[in-house]
């Protein structure tokens, strides 16, 4: 039997957690939770479940907590939370790890997430990306362990959403989806009964997948160098890199992560597909460098010159020299590889 420790956030008379537009994290979090759980029982079987929390009139420290489910020797904790900001523009969907996770944790994040994106997509959401922190009930706890942000309390848009129980439904199954694959846990077999399936007779203007050889070339980005682009119009998502068989439709305005992408820079590589690189528009932003010398600022802006890169540097000369770009798409990636190859300081 897989063991799932689960941790709805915060909680009742101590902690609340965030709190706006008409909602309480601590209230919300128990909602995912349970829908987390119903998903699993309906679908899987082979694991055992234990909580922090139930109700709103339990309240454990974090120590506790992470104590709790290492005494049970869980394999598995996942934390629920809701996100907050100061500006209630602040909105999207991201998940944490310990800063010095285990391979194993890593491994959850990466199932968990490639779970939610189809989700964001569908509430045309944004994708904060995969992140990690110094939070107790990560550092804490000795198993693969995850905690998720759904969306910010605070922004009007997000918190509409959050009182809707479809909503709610869409993130907790794809948790849960998520967790059941890290586990690899049993599909349940509710008719016991093989159906054959039938023979598949292809229709006559069906075309024929794709060989690998015929496709263009794909160059991957990973995570550390993926980068936010915006749809300028609806736009198809492409199932192959040359961008056959539309299955889906992205709407206009919908932010989502480039991955990589084709020779000629045609197309993006996006969660599940391809869109053309023609119907976005790459998010700029901004890197700030640190202990910057004269000779490091000239050898950056002849690297600047040399790839055509226009864009301006600011320096800023007085106490640490440093200086600030604001970049977007592959000029983004470009600058990144830079500074990581001269292994110069940015965030």
């Amino acid at each position: 039997m897989k063991k799932i420790y689960e941790d709805a956030g915060h909680g009742l008379p101590n902690d609340p957690g965030a709190v706006g537009n008409g909602l309480k994290e601590c209230e919300v979090v128990l909602t995912i939770q349970e829908l987390f759980n119903a998903y699993l029982l309906a679908n899987y079987e082979g694991f055992e479940i234990k909580s922090t929390r139930t109700d709103n009139k339990t309240f454990l420290p974090l120590s506790e907590r992470a104590r709790r489910a290492n005494r049970w020797n869980a394999d598995v904790f996942i934390s629920f939370h809701i996100n907050s900001a100061a500006n209630e523009k602040a909105t999207g969907y991201e998940d944490f790890i310990y800063k010095h996770a285990s391979l194993a944790s890593k491994s959850l994040q990466n199932i968990v997430h490639e779970q939610i994106l189809p989700v964001i997509c569908k509430h045309n959401a944004t994708n904060r990306g995969k992140k990690t922190a110094n939070y107790a009930v990560l550092r804490m706890t000795n198993m693969p362990a995850i905690l998720t942000e759904t969306m910010f309390i605070s922004n009007p848009k997000d918190a509409q959403n959050l009182k809707n129980i479809e909503f709610l439904k869409d993130f907790a199954s794809a948790y849960a989806e998520g967790v059941a694959k890290f586990l690899d846990l049993k599909t349940k077999d509710s008719t016991h009964v093989i159906v054959p399936s039938p023979v598949q007779v292809p229709k006559e203007d069906e075309k024929e997948t794709p060989k690998k050889e015929d496709l263009p070339k794909v160059t991957s980005l990973g995570d550390k160098y993926s980068f936010q682009v915006k749809a300028k119009q609806d736009i198809g998502v492409y199932k192959y890199a040359n961008l056959a068989e539309k299955f889906k439709i992205l709407k206009e305005r919908t932010v989502f992560s480039v991955y990589g992408y084709t020779e000629g820079v045609k197309a993006w590589a996006v969660p599940a597909g391809f869109v053309q690189a023609k119907d976005v528009e790459p998010l700029s932003v901004t890197l700030t460098t640190g202990g910057l010398s004269k000779d490091m600022e000239m050898e950056f802006r002849a690297f600047l010159k040399g790839e055509g890169i226009d864009t301006e540097l600011n320096v800023y000369a007085k106490g640490n020299p440093s200086a600030e770009i604001r970049v977007a798409g592959l000029d983004l990636v470009k600058v990144k590889q830079f500074l990581d190859k001269k292994d110069w300081y940015y965030k």
